[in-house]
């Protein structure tokens, strides 16, 4: 019986910070549809039209005209789930200003919850516009109920691994918020060299090279295996090193985020309120 009350009380918490969380985005609804709908929409269509064109001549590795837009549909996917990083920025910054952060430390509240409940709040923002990309991909390049499992896990993954960095961009921004931009800068760097957007093949030797030395691309490029091979086990076995890469730093970010954040509260608790 304790155990689930336990249960029901962490899950109580989560779903109260994650509804908080939502109200507070929603409360300016033309802006948020442009953010979350209408703008997603808009930057994919003219890298459909543009690498429709580019890939009806030529293939580049895995990717020809029969695959091409999964690409793009991915990188948008993977687009949404890196505002997580932004998401917990603000909503942790929130809870600061607005001096429930304080309250939330000093109650007997789990801090696990709070950033569970901020994740839960970003994925619900974000579910409309992700699963009609999904969908869409699926449409045009369909794939077994086996694959889509493993796809929708890897996706689990890359936003764990955003939300890792998130919560150390949500440290310094509500204790060194003068640093955040400079901490900030090596994730864009590594974000613009991680072939998102563009295939690995497209690119010069010294871009693939940089690309190779980078983490993002690894993470990036492990969930688009699996939709083009749709063969979980071909995908692991072909593409070990970048499975085992994309495995490590997904479960290695949210552990060390967490730490990192509990550490911050710890030592520096005054600093925070």
């Amino acid at each position: 019986m304790k155990l689930l009350a336990g249960i029901k009380n962490n899950l109580s918490q989560i779903f109260a910070i994650g509804e908080k969380n939502v109200k507070l985005a929603t409360r300016l609804k033309i802006p948020l549809i442009f953010q979350l709908v209408i703008q997603p929409i808009l930057a994919i269509i003219l890298p459909l039209i543009v690498m429709g064109q580019i890939f009806s001549f030529n293939s580049y590795g895995d990717w020809d005209s029969r695959n091409f837009a999964v690409y793009q549909f991915t990188a948008n996917q993977i687009l949404l789930l890196y505002r997580l990083l932004g998401r917990l920025q603000v909503a942790i910054a929130q809870e600061k200003g607005s001096r429930t952060l304080t309250l939330l430390l000093l109650a007997p509240f789990r801090r696990s919850n709070l950033l569970f409940g901020i994740f839960m709040s970003h994925v619900f923002l974000i579910s409309i516009p992700f699963m009609t990309f999904f969908i869409l991909c699926y449409i045009v390049y369909p794939v077994s109920i086996i694959t889509l499992f493993f796809i929708s896990f890897s996706y689990f993954l890359i936003s764990l691994f955003f939300g890792g960095i998130g919560l150390l961009f949500a440290v310094f921004a509500v204790s060194k918020p003068r640093i955040l931009p400079f901490i900030s800068l090596p994730i864009t760097f590594l974000l613009m060299f991680s072939c998102l957007t563009m295939p690995f093949d497209f690119f010069p030797k010294y871009f693939q090279d940089l690309a190779q030395i980078n983490p993002f691309y690894y993470i990036f490029s492990f969930s688009r295996y699996i939709w083009i091979e749709d063969n979980i086990i071909l995908s692991i076995t072909t593409h070990a090193r970048t499975f085992l890469i994309f495995l490590a730093m997904a479960l290695a970010s949210p552990i060390i985020g967490i730490k990192f954040f509990n550490y911050i509260l710890n030592k520096y608790r005054m600093v925070l309120y």
